[in-house]
């Protein structure tokens, strides 16, 4: 698919793009309680194989309810695209309740290192059979204490949790600093709200036992997805309003990206469930660091075109879909920016605009990225049905709020 943008104002009101962090970590939830839906499953792709998998693993689906199975069997083979979130929980429950379970994934994620899971498998006496898709992992199962090392992704500590709490308990010793803490909150949040105990304290997170009463729940908008709308809001002078996000938490998230606007002089604030972003003039800079919320890089990187932004702690990016680091400062030089990459940060500086034609390299936020940019002077994305990852509703969205694009 080819998608072609001419230079238009962003401005409206529309639906936030369902969270596929959170839809997938409910869908994971219905291993350890009832969940009844009061909507659809999203449709994205990452989505769809959570689904899958938790099929597979004994979940029944039965109208709007996901009923847990009486006993997980892990004894299977998973396929589950290119999402990585779904690979790595998979792989943490696999070590934690044991079995002989295998993973692949798409050419993308089988480029994609598992580091993270052989170090997790030398310290639990399971076997893995590679740091690569597709993967063979052998484990007895049963683990209730583990001390884990600095690793490449949070989801395997997500996995871990789940498998904890399928076991009615146990305690994971972070030994080096918790990657991608937001989204391990993230995981914790909803078990505690579907019936579990578990605490983060300091760096320890402990799982206590889960009650059994089905939980109810709807799938909340996401604000990084969303956040690529208010951008290009922002960068044509449009005003935006998202509606259907979740309450922000107490916690730091990509929820952020709401008050880190506000350092460029932008008026960017959360009612209820509403986003609203303002269409005033861009000015200042922005220093940030993603450290924790490694996505929201390239939300923030179109700004770019506007004003000086220094993005810190990028070295996660380097294992997405995409090398991302190498991914900003080739699309947004490709629009006549200036960027230079440091060791663990990247600046970019205005320059001089212009159309540009950019091919996603199989990263749906590489596409979104450009087309944020693409509606100041126009922009060519190649191969964009990579948006269906997360959301495939996002060109249409884009028509909703005003974009002139033709889409081929």
């Amino acid at each position: 698919m080819k998608v072609t943008i001419l230079p238009s104002i962003i401005k409206g009101e529309l639906e936030a793009p369902k969270s596929k962090s959170i839809a997938i970590r409910i869908l994971f939830g219905s291993l350890i309680n009832d969940v009844l839906l009061k909507e659809e499953i999203p449709k994205s792709d990452d989505v769809i194989y959570a689904y899958r998998s938790i099929l597979k693993m004994g979940v029944l689906h039965e109208e709007n309810k996901l009923k847990k199975p009486n006993s997980i069997s892990l004894n299977n083979f998973f396929y589950v695209g290119g999402s990585g979130t779904v690979a790595r929980i998979l792989s943490g429950l696999a070590i934690i309740l044991g079995g002989e379970t295998v993973i692949d994934g798409d050419q993308s994620l089988r480029n994609r290192p598992f580091d993270g899971l052989l170090k997790i498998s030398k310290l639990t006496d399971s076997e893995v059979s590679s740091n690569r898709l597709p993967i063979k992992v052998k484990s007895k199962g049963k683990v209730n204490y583990i001390e884990l090392p600095e690793l490449e992704s949070s989801q395997y500590v997500s996995g871990i949790i789940y498998g904890m709490a399928l076991n009615d308990g146990g305690i994971i010793k972070m030994k080096e600093k918790i990657p991608s803490l937001y989204y391990i909150m993230l995981t914790i949040d909803l078990l505690n709200k579907m019936g579990c105990d578990i605490k983060l304290e300091e760096n320890e997170i402990h799982i206590g036992k889960c009650t059994k009463n089905a939980y109810e729940t709807s799938f909340p908008g996401d604000y990084l997805l969303s956040s690529f709308y208010a951008v290009s809001s922002l960068l044509t002078g449009g005003l935006t309003i998202i509606k259907g996000l979740y309450e922000l938490p107490k916690y730091n998230g990509d929820h952020d990206i709401v008050k880190i606007l506000n350092y460029a002089n932008i008026k960017s604030e959360v009612k209820g469930d509403k986003w609203i972003v303002y269409g005033n003039e861009i000015n200042g800079e922005i220093n940030v660091d993603v450290e924790n919320t490694p996505d929201m890089a390239m939300s923030l990187a179109p700004l770019g075109t506007k004003l000086k932004i220094e993005i810190n702690g990028i070295r996660r990016l380097r294992i997405k879909e995409s090398d991302r680091i190498l991914s900003i400062k080739d699309t947004l030089e490709k629009f006549g920016n200036n960027v230079k990459i440091y060791d663990n940060k990247i600046i970019i500086n205005p320059g001089k605009l212009k159309m540009a034609e950019i091919n996603c390299n199989n990263d749906h936020r590489v596409a979104m990225m450009a087309a944020s940019i693409s509606f100041i002077k126009g922009g060519i994305i190649n191969n964009a049905e990579c948006i269906n990852k997360s959301d495939p509703m996002h060109w249409e969205r884009y028509k909703k709020l005003g974009g002139e694009m033709k889409i081929e």
